[in-house]
Order: structure tokens, then sequence, then C-alpha cells
């Protein structure tokens, strides 16, 4: 059995085999497990205004509920992970149950810390980072097949294990024959399956194209997966935009031409007029960006870290390992564009800021105690703008 994210793995089984490599610790715990999975009961409007695909789903004896069921999620007397478990356990009786959170780094800085660093950590075994988002679920419940039956979920998935349980049925790419069969039909499939263990001291891993299905009949499992798309098209979005934006009306009568000098038509004229205009707005230019820094900094995981509240700033800043500082001038608007985290504000570019955020980005302490006492008010303020949105955004 490889161990996890070794050379083996990215030589030989990343992007080409089920597997289960060994790990002496999985990065989460209990504790803050159960702080993400509690906010879906307090906050569930705010995380999805962070991540519109964080949701919470409960499914009874294979078939989803209209709407998640309150009694099912993690509430606030839960105290442990045991306790959630065994309440839920209780309300469900004999019935077969699920409760699916999606998009749960969104809820919770210490999850999208573990998220983040996973997707660099990979990016760095593997050479490079799949093109598509990151994402992060929990899959708690007790069910002996998966309602949907046999499919594909085009992304990488690492499965990481609190609860021991569930066994995940995978088939290899090329048996598209098998999507879309359900139980008790895949049953007779099972014997050319690749099953996978999901246990504490591992990690299962199956690639983007590979199908499969989950089972947990005796005991309630709970699993974290983190997953990889394989492909993603940032380029598009910005595209869509545009294309919302051009002038193209439709038309139920067209003029009658004649033989002679022409010109072009009025539809088409606006429509180059929409172009120019949008080539000429700095709003595209500034929405790509923003998006890239976005996207970058948060390691593909396109939602930025939760806010954290910070009273007071250290006099020693310093960029913390997990984080990614990027930034970008905007010269012709005397701005710049500062990210971290997946978060992204604009300042007042100046070279002492320039100077200020290369220092943070190359691993050195910063003193912002200084600025205080400089000469230049309105930079100083500047300069510890910029240092109060970092540590909102979890980046010192």
């Amino acid at each position: 059995m490889a161990t996890f994210l070794s050379p083996q793995f990215a030589n030989e089984l990343w992007g080409k085999q089920a597997t289960e490599m060994v790990i002496s610790q999985i990065p989460f715990n209990e504790k803050d497990l159960m702080g993400a999975l509690q906010e879906y009961a307090a906050c569930a409007s705010d995380i999805r205004s962070r991540n519109p695909n964080s949701e919470a789903i409960t499914a009874f004896n294979g078939k989803r509920s209209p709407e998640p069921r309150p009694d099912f999620l993690a509430l606030p007397t839960d105290n442990t992970l045991e306790d959630y478990v065994s309440r839920v356990g209780r309300l469900a009786g004999d019935d077969e149950w699920a409760v699916m959170y999606y998009g749960l780094h969104a809820a919770s800085p210490t999850i999208w810390d573990i998220a983040k660093a996973f997707s660099d950590r990979l990016a760095l075994s593997i050479g490079y980072r799949p093109g598509g988002r990151v994402d992060l679920d929990c899959f708690i419940g007790r069910y002996s097949s998966t309602h949907i039956g046999i499919h594909v979920d085009h992304a990488h998935n690492f499965g990481f294990t609190l609860r021991d349980g569930k066994t995940m049925f995978t088939w290899p790419g090329v048996r598209s024959d098998l999507i879309g069969v359900r139980f008790p039909d895949y049953e007779s499939f099972k014997s050319e399956a690749i099953p996978l263990e999901n246990k504490r001291n591992r990690v299962t891993y199956f690639p983007e194209d590979w199908l499969h299905v989950a089972e947990t009949k005796s005991d309630v499992s709970v699993n974290v997966n983190i997953a990889f798309w394989e492909t993603g098209n940032d380029a598009q979005q910005n595209a869509n935009y545009v294309q919302d934006r051009l002038q193209t009306p439709n038309r139920t009568r067209h003029d009658v031409r004649s033989s002679g000098i022409a010109s072009l038509n009025p539809d088409d004229e606006l429509l180059l007029s929409s172009l120019r205009a949008l080539l000429d707005d700095k709003a595209l230019k500034r929405r790509m960006m923003i998006s890239q820094l976005i996207s970058d900094t948060s390691s593909r995981l396109n939602v930025g870290r939760p806010i954290v509240d910070v009273e007071t700033l250290n006099n020693i800043i310093a960029l913390n390992a997990i984080s990614t500082l990027q930034w970008m001038p905007v010269f012709r608007d005397g701005e710049v564009l500062v990210a971290a985290n997946g978060h992204c504000g604009n300042f007042r570019y100046s070279r002492a800021l320039h100077d200020f955020l290369s220092r943070l980005s190359a691993g050195q302490q910063v003193n912002i105690s200084n600025l205080s006492s400089g000469k230049d008010r309105m930079l100083n303020d500047d300069l510890l703008s910029v240092a109060a949105s970092l540590a909102r955004w979890g980046a010192l």
C-alpha cells in the first residue's frame, strides 16, 4: 500500500488507479469538524452567500428529503461528534439515513486552511494544479446503497475517515456501460470493482473518470472528501460576462436594399460600439484580475477564507505558512489590487506599499509600529489598512 502523497502515488497512481494510502494522522479532528457542521444549522444563508455550492442535504431510505431536516443537522447542543451521530441514529431508528454537507470549507476558517494546505501539497506532489475547482464535503450516515446508482463525479476524490464503516466500490472509466445502474442491479458488478475501505488510518483515492458507489451498511460512517475537478474554464466566465453585455437586438423586419453603395447595418454598428466600449472599459480587465487573484490565492477553492474579527494587530507581522499573497498594480488608476486567501481589495498604490507587500511575500517580518511615527500620515494609513485586511483574511 502506497504512502499518502508519496512519489509512488504521484508516478504510478494519480489519474490512473483507485487506491488506498497509508496515513499516520488525518488532517481533520472531530472538534474542528463539528464546529463547521454546526454552522449549517446556525447560519446557512451566510455560508451560501460565500459559496453557492455550500448546502446540507438529508436523505432517508435512499430518497432525498425536499428540505434538509433541521433535527438531523449538527446542533449547538451536540457537544461532540459522538453526541451528534448517536442523537441522529436514535431519531432514524431502523431507517437508513444520510446527511451530506457540501462546501464545508466556506463554513470554517480551520477547515478552509486544511483544504488549501492539501491543495498546495497535492500540486507540489504531482507537479501541477488540476484545472477545475477544489471542493470539500462531509458525508455522515448509515445506508446500504447509493440511491443514484453507479456514477462519475469528473473529479479526483480523496476520502478521509473519522468513523469507519464506509466502502466505496470503484470501476475504471472504460466501464461507462455501468453508469446509471442502480441498486440492486449493480450488486452483480461488485465482483469486478476495486473496493476501497474507508478507515481512519488510510486515505482513499479514485481518479476523476472512475465510476463508483458507496455503502455503509453496519455502522454510521463519517467521511470528509476533498475533490479536485480535472477541468475548468476560467476564461469562459469572462466570455459570458462579455456576452451578457453585448447588444444584439432581434429584428422582425429588414430594410429593402437596392443596388449601390452600402454601409454597415445599424445592429452591427451597435454591436461594434458595444465591443469597443467593453474593450475600453477598465471594468472588464479589472474583473479578470480580481477573479484570477481570488482563484490563485485560494489554491482553486475559489472561496474566500471565512473572515475573522481582529481587534488589534501585533507590532511585528508576517505572512503565515498557509497563505498566498499576490497583488496587481493598476497604474492608470493609481491603485493596486491586493489579494490573499481568496479575498481581494483595492488600495492606493505607492512604492512603499509595493515594498511592504514584497517583504511580506518574501517571508520577512515587518514592524508596523514604526509606521505610526512616519511623516506621511496618508501613506501610513494605507499600509495599516492593508495589514488590517490581511489579518481579517487570516493571512498573518
